[in-house]
């Protein structure tokens, strides 16, 4: 069986949007009627911890989340942008405590396209301002194409890619020096094996056997989307990442992904994962390589 014919085979299996974590929403926290603390724009921010939070937390909050989305959408450049705002967003603001005790580990996840839910946390981290956009890119892609429930309409590792690469990119217009998240990332690309970039490639459930296969699932997913940029063709693709909105975008009108993929990149999905895939191979011995023009080449010696 041809990678491809895998590749395309692997949609037949159901998906759970976004992270795994996100079912939990509908569960915890719930017996606790949600209050509207603020709106700005098409942003609702809603909390079941109203009375612990202020008017002016709220508000820092949203102006953080709306700043993360108009960065995500200049990057994505959508055919139409104002489309994306015409539905209201609700932002599901939790105090620390309380994230901490239903999401914990988490600050923050998007739910589908019209539920974001965050913690407080986010006013104190430098490094959650790379989640804020890596989960508002997720939202837009959903918007797009939508749907609540988009993992069956791409492959995870590209759907990850794009958010990582979003997060990235706003952590790096905001000058954030913290790198830890980046550094592990590097690392599981520089020591994937090439026949295991097969499976997470292929098989669309890789990600739900553990933290660790999700860990490289999305370092795959980010390694996919630099190999684009940088090497592909022996050159790269330097607007990869609007390319992957118009994506986003023929899926919501209905076209399936090898398509979509074919028509933006010039040849299907399956021939660029050969590609990546004997990449990988020839630098097994020297896994450092794979980082070169990257923007993971600075954490290749770490």
């Amino acid at each position: 069986m041809s990678l491809l014919h895998t590749h395309l085979n692997v949609f037949r299996i159901p998906l759970l949007a976004f992270l795994t974590l996100s079912q939990a929403v509908a569960v915890h926290g719930q017996t606790l009627a949600d209050r509207l603390l603020c709106r700005k724009g098409f942003l609702e921010v809603v909390s079941p911890d109203a009375r612990e939070l202020s008017q002016s937390q709220c508000i820092a909050v949203a102006d953080q989340a709306l700043a993360a989305w108009r960065f995500d959408a200049s990057k994505m450049r959508w055919s139409n942008p104002s489309e994306l705002e015409k539905k209201a967003l609700k932002l599901r603001l939790l105090s620390v405590k309380r994230m901490k005790a239903e999401h914990p580990g988490v600050i923050g996840f998007a739910k589908g396209r019209d539920l974001f839910v965050v913690s407080l946390a986010v006013l104190d981290d430098p490094l959650a301002q790379g989640t804020l956009a890596h989960e508002i890119a997720h939202i837009q892609a959903a918007r797009a194409m939508g749907t609540d429930a988009y993992g069956p309409l791409a492959p995870r590792y590209f759907l990850e890619g794009h958010g990582n690469s979003l997060g990235r990119a706003y952590r790096d217009h905001l000058r954030i020096a913290t790198h830890s998240y980046d550094t592990n990332k590097a690392r599981k690309i520089m020591r994937m094996p090439a026949v295991k970039a097969i499976l997470v490639f292929t098989d669309n459930g890789y990600a739900s056997a553990g933290a660790n296969q999700r860990d490289e699932m999305e370092a795959m997913g980010i390694f996919f989307v630099e190999y684009l940029r940088t090497r592909y063709h022996g050159q790269g693709i330097p607007d990869v990442i609007p390319r992957i909105s118009r994506i986003f975008e023929l899926l919501g009108h209905g076209e399936i992904f090898d398509s979509a993929f074919r028509r933006e990149f010039g040849e299907p999905v399956g021939r660029v994962i050969s590609e990546i895939v004997n990449f990988m191979k020839r630098t097994e011995s020297d896994p450092a390589e794979r980082l070169k023009g990257t923007l993971y080449e600075e954490f290749s010696a770490t």
